[in-house]
């Protein structure tokens, strides 16, 4: 096995989250890979300003951006969603396209967006020689569709370094690679909760010591489990609640985040094929192949709801009963000194999505509409920082 297809030669495990929190389920990274992070400076402030969407579409991108490179060289590798950035586990074979597509992005970004971010690479062998711990895990949530764990400090240790790092020392200088920013899509409209008795609450939570994590985590998602029920009773995203939007303004911020500049063509066929969308929601009719009421139900399947990357990262609907339930517990959690979370709480859910195919093949982003998982991360640093 060569060194590249280490992560889809891995063992994909169909238990339940919960259940998987166990060393047996874990293993080392390969020490010559690299961990890419991409963070939007400034996102509270953004937030604050309005620009949720521009932090879930640009952070949705920059791993868009990694994931193509990597399909184009048939290579598979673990990627984290954080509402304002993005991790990517890679190779060294493509690190400097990686790098290279990644500024490219964030040159586009904080010309059309005006979002600047950190950028940059650090390898895993220097998480481990600095003594912080990493292990990787594979699980397959729902059919064809797998999703990497991590457990350890190691992320949020690389995260600190690149951004502790002068812009100058970020990354190596490489020729700019050729964005291709294919598969990123943002037309749906806000998604209220599946029932309007429940609130959207967007979560960050993180055991107070890496080793404790694999037990502190897997007790936390088998309360979850318990007050909430299975992962799909608590997803915030329903197929009644999807609205495609057929918006210019949308198209033509998600037009910039795909080239850094208008594209009459790309904006006019890309309209018609939201209008026919739009025409098509919800029935059985199949054109070409597709169907939308199959696709509105993989959406739900398919929308990334659950990140654990050295924290547990998670958007959840419930009643108003079950949420503070799950607080109390939480807070009895931290009381014990066994962890310090986060949270937020939202009107609704934004969605930026990953269409490599219409069958199957689309991954979609989930974060809270009134701030969500910056808005979460915000008061968990705050809870950090008194510590």
């Amino acid at each position: 096995m060569s060194a590249a297809g280490f992560y889809s030669s891995m063992r994909t495990s169909t238990l339940p989250v919960a259940a998987l929190m166990c060393e047996e389920h874990f293993c080392d990274l390969p020490e010559d890979w690299f961990i890419v992070i991409s963070d939007i400076r400034n996102s509270t402030a953004a937030v604050q300003r309005g620009a949720q969407n521009d932090v879930n579409l640009v952070a949705a991108g920059s791993l868009i951006a990694g994931l193509n490179i990597a399909r184009s060289w048939n290579i598979e590798i673990p990627f984290f969603f954080g509402g304002d950035g993005g991790t990517l586990i890679i190779p060294g074979e493509i690190l400097e396209e990686v790098l290279g597509a990644l500024r490219q992005h964030g040159e586009n970004t904080e010309k059309n967006f005006g979002l600047s971010m950190h950028l940059g690479a650090v390898q895993v062998r220097k998480v481990y020689e600095s003594g912080h711990y990493i292990k990787l895990s594979k699980t397959r949530l729902v059919e064809g569709l797998s999703k990497a764990i991590i457990i350890g400090d190691g992320l949020l240790w690389a995260e600190r370094q690149i951004k502790a790092a002068h812009p100058s020392e970020e990354t190596p200088q490489h020729q700019p690679a050729l964005l291709d920013m294919v598969g990123l899509e943002c037309r749906w409209d806000k998604v209220a909760p599946p029932k309007a008795s429940q609130e959207v609450i967007c979560y960050l939570i993180e055991a107070k010591a890496p080793a404790l994590q694999l037990q502190v985590y897997g007790d936390v998602l088998a309360k979850a489990d318990a007050i909430f029920g299975i992962p799909a009773l608590r997803n915030p995203i329903s197929t009644d609640r999807l609205k495609l939007m057929l918006s210019a303004r949308k198209m033509r911020k998600e037009m910039l985040a795909h080239f850094g500049q208008s594209k009459r063509r790309y904006f006019i066929k890309e309209m018609f094929r939201t209008a026919i969308g739009r025409l098509l929601h919800g029935s059985k009719v199949r054109l070409g192949g597709y169907s939308s009421a199959n696709y509105l139900q993989e959406i739900i399947t398919n929308a990334d709801t659950l990140t654990i990357d050295g924290r547990i990262n998670t958007i959840i609907s419930g009643t108003q009963e079950q949420c503070q339930g799950f607080l109390a517990y939480l807070d009895a959690q931290e009381a014990a000194g066994l962890l310090r979370y986060g949270h937020h709480i939202n009107r609704e859910s934004i969605m930026t999505c990953y269409i490599q195919s219409r069958d199957k093949g689309h991954i979609h982003f989930v974060d809270g509409s009134d701030g969500g998982y910056t808005a979460a991360a915000s008061q968990l640093k705050r809870k950090l920082a008194m510590a």
